[in-house]
């Protein structure tokens, strides 16, 4: 990796980042995640093993995998290198900040979010997240289940088809589930009564799953498995297919049921779904770039061997109905929705940028500066970056490709230029919400 010897504060500089080894990740050079280490760190290149589960890629400050820059010598973790050369900046006289002064003003020395990619072969646990006021009562509750006091709405947006289940179906389409699918049915209560309010007769739903006797649901499951294998191929539907396939990968789990009370939903590349707090969901499989607030609270119901706090997660669901809303991109007016796409869901901590040089009519593209700390990640290519407000450190920029991750510092201005007009290149930016500044301006 590249040395980041430059004391300027608008040095982007180059991040090492840590890959998490989870049992649900693609194997070897199947994984996105392992294409990615591949690029940016051919050191890495000889020690992907094909039998090896490559399931996420973080970048960010996180205590359980901080990205890491080489600085005067020494390999230090983004929050030491950000405070670091802050106060060089300080010593200097000089008043301008590397996080920005509004994002300190609202996060502190917190670094605002975390950015991953994550390569899916098997479904991810059911699960919630809390807002923050839950967050903080549970960090108090259980310090060691809830390991800090922040809310985690997250962005995924789909770079291939993307495999989810995601907040509940109209509640017509559960009720005709129960009435025609006896295996369901008969894993419920006998006097499950179907109440006028929604948002109960769901929680009872739910509740009811989660807390009934664990032999009962795994030979309902068992019998489910059993008919729908019975069928044949072409007489399976899509709800049939992906009931087997969870089964398959978690048999006797209760969160197969699930299926049948939340949206099933496939992204397309380049779509993208939000996930604010209370939303129940899976991720099943497919590759995406994620964007979060830096927290690890999780309240799991299903498809996972981990604690299902079932309690928590029925008072803390939203319980709304009907098929999610995605995140509709916006534009910049001087470049197409093919070249440019910006993901700004209704959240301060991250937005989420996509940039795409085609090498026909965009070849460059000048990024905005922000007012706040950026991740870039080149996806897939090769590049330069011209980093305008310091011309000095453009030789480590010269040479950028798949996989390679940068910081770059609240206030700075740069450009993307191709280096090779015949293999496209698609890069992502994660950085702090336009809404934060927007609202500082009202």
């Amino acid at each position: 990796m590249n040395e980041n010897n430059n004391n300027n504060n608008n040095n982007i500089v180059l991040l090492k980042c840590v890959s998490q080894n989870y049992e649900w990740g693609k194997y070897g050079s199947d994984s996105a995640v392992a294409k990615l280490l591949k690029g940016y760190a051919k050191e890495c290149s000889d020690f992907i093993k094909e039998t090896t589960p490559y399931a996420e890629l973080w970048m960010g400050d996180h205590v359980n995998a901080p990205s890491k820059v080489e600085y005067k010598n020494k390999e230090l973790k983004l929050r030491e290198y950000i405070d670091t050369v802050q106060q060089e900046i300080f010593e200097k006289s000089q008043s301008s900040s590397i996080r920005g002064e509004i994002v300190e003003k609202r996060f502190g020395n917190d670094f605002p979010f975390l950015f991953k990619v994550l390569s899916i072969r098997t479904a991810l646990s059911i699960q919630a997240h809390p807002d923050t006021q839950l967050a903080q009562i549970l960090f108090k509750k259980y310090p060691t289940i809830y390991k800090d006091p922040y809310h985690k709405p997250e962005i995924a947006i789909a770079t291939t088809p993307f495999e989810a289940l995601c907040s509940f179906r109209p509640l017509l389409e559960i009720q005709s589930f129960i009435d025609t699918i006896p295996e369901f049915k008969n894993s419920l209560p006998n006097n499950l009564i179907k109440l006028d309010d929604c948002k109960e007769y769901l929680k009872s739903i739910v509740t009811s799953l989660l807390k009934a006797d664990v032999l009962l649901i795994s030979n309902n499951l068992k019998e489910l498995n059993r008919r729908l294998n019975e069928k044949r191929e072409e007489e399976r539907d899509e709800l049939d297919t992906l009931v087997l396939k969870l089964y398959l990968q978690y048999p006797g789990d209760v969160g197969v049921f699930f299926a049948y009370i939340l949206n099933y939903i496939v992204l397309k590349p380049g779509e993208a779904l939000f996930l604010g707090a209370g939303e129940p969901h899976a991720y099943i499989s497919g590759d995406c770039v994620e964007c979060m607030a830096p927290s690890d609270n999780v309240v799991r119901a299903g498809l996972t061997p981990k604690l299902k706090d079932v309690d928590t997660l029925g008072d803390m669901l939203t319980y709304r109905t009907g098929r999610p809303d995605l995140v509709q991109p916006q534009q910049r007016p001087d470049l197409s929705l093919n070249n440019y796409r910006c993901f700004q869901p209704p959240v301060d901590e991250f937005q989420v940028e996509y940039y795409h040089l085609d090498g026909n009519n965009c070849k460059n593209i000048n990024v905005y500066s922000s007012k706040g700390p950026s991740i870039v990640l080149v996806y897939n290519g090769s590049l330069a970056i011209d980093n305008k407000s310091n011309q000095s450190n453009n030789q480590t920029l010269n040479h950028l490709h798949t996989g390679s991750i940068l910081f770059v510092p609240a206030n700075t201005e740069y450009q993307f230029i191709q280096s090779d007009s015949s293999v496209p290149v698609s890069i992502y930016v994660a950085s702090v919400s336009n809404r934060i500044f927007n609202k500082n301006n009202l």
